[in-house]
């Protein structure tokens, strides 16, 4: 199913329309992926200049066979550590933050642990996760039924062995990015996701992204249910408490939004020139292969055709996405509302499949 829409002057003009993704590629990508994997559903956004292109597969609610729709809500997950990376980059701009500043200086007493140092970890390290702070949350934890408040899982990963190498190399974990959420808070005065709604939510009109409030474990309509496969059976694992996402995942939005958002970081809307230059200074990021790396918020993938992209992937139970955008070409933005069996890693997951159907169709 496809839909094709015209957009308003706001983001009309932040991708260069003259660089065709093929919408058609994608729908069969799409399809493919769904029907295959019996997936409950896909849906994938192409932003090219003032046209936007939805196409979905499956359903949004298989057990009513309500469709997907432009502005159907999915938890995007990690893509929310770009907006949260693009503010902190704001507040370096300003001269609030230094990227090479310790985290003592921003949360004084906060880190601390077993081989691990407030005074050594700077924010680019939290950004780039270079820290080697280690996971607040893991295959053993329990998810959370009630709200807990982000120093709370902060301390839950102080008290496990500090991640190595802790080095160049990235060591993706989510604690990094509550670390950054509790700095945006210290530094503003504000909570983390008003901060983030003033700054880049609301002047780019994104009104169908939020940060659900704690406690509210469902999504504003209209939304995607998301599953999983538990003992054999498609299981909608929908409701979550959000604070156990934080600034490391909690952004509920839309295809439209998360292309809008990235094509204006990318065209130099939301940060400034040296900022995003910042963002985009990248280091290898081997647990996905050699065409990934990671840069403070943004990940640079390489695809086959030897078309590099800017974004980031988001992965939750019932939610796997991902949303990128290229200088000059269109912005891509997919979700799958149901996980693949057998995927390791982004370099063998259907979401790959899309981008390179987008970018590299032929």
């Amino acid at each position: 199913m496809r839909c094709v829409l015209a957009v308003g002057a706001l983001v009309a003009g932040l991708v260069a329309p003259a660089a065709h993704a093929q919408p058609s590629a994608v729908e069969s990508a799409l399809e493919a992926a769904v029907a295959r994997d019996d997936l409950a559903g896909g849906i994938a956004t192409v932003r090219n200049g003032a046209t936007v292109t939805t196409m979905s597969a499956g359903y949004a609610n298989p057990a009513t066979g309500a469709p997907f729709g432009p502005d159907t809500r999915v938890r995007i997950a990690s893509i929310t550590k770009t907006f949260v990376a693009a503010a902190v980059l704001q507040l370096v701009g300003e001269g609030l933050v230094d990227l090479d500043a310790p985290v003592e200086r921003y949360l004084p007493g906060l880190l601390h642990g077993a081989g691990i140092d407030g005074n050594a970890i700077t924010v680019r390290h939290l950004l780039r996760h270079q820290s080697g702070l280690p996971e607040y949350f893991d295959d053993t934890t329990e998810p959370p039924d009630s709200p807990v408040p982000a120093r709370d899982y902060v301390a839950q990963a102080l008290a496990k062995p500090r991640v190595p190498p802790g080095g160049p190399v990235p060591v993706y974990t989510n604690t990094n990015y509550f670390v950054a959420g509790l700095i945006l808070e210290a530094v503003t005065g504000r909570s983390a996701a008003d901060e983030i709604t003033r700054r880049i939510i609301v002047p780019l009109g994104l009104t169908h992204t939020y940060f659900p409030a704690p406690g509210d474990t469902g999504l504003s309509a209209p939304m995607a249910h998301g599953y999983e496969v538990v003992d054999g059976h498609r299981t909608d694992v929908t409701a979550a408490e959000p604070s156990g996402y934080y600034t490391a995942g909690a952004l509920v939005s839309t295809g439209e939004d998360t292309t809008a958002f990235l094509a204006a970081l990318l065209d130099g809307q939301v940060v400034g020139p040296a900022d995003l230059a910042q963002m985009r200074d990248t280091v290898a990021w081997p647990l996905h292969g050699p065409q990934f790396r990671y840069g403070l918020g943004l990940v640079s993938i390489d695809l086959d055709c030897g078309i590099r992209v800017w974004g980031h992937g988001g992965d939750l139970p019932g939610y796997h996405s991902i949303a990128v955008a290229a200088p000059g070409r269109p912005a891509v933005a997919a979700t799958f509302t149901q996980g693949t069996p057998g995927v390791t890693s982004l370099a063998n997951d259907p979401r790959l499949a899309v981008l390179t159907a987008a970018y590299c169709p032929g």
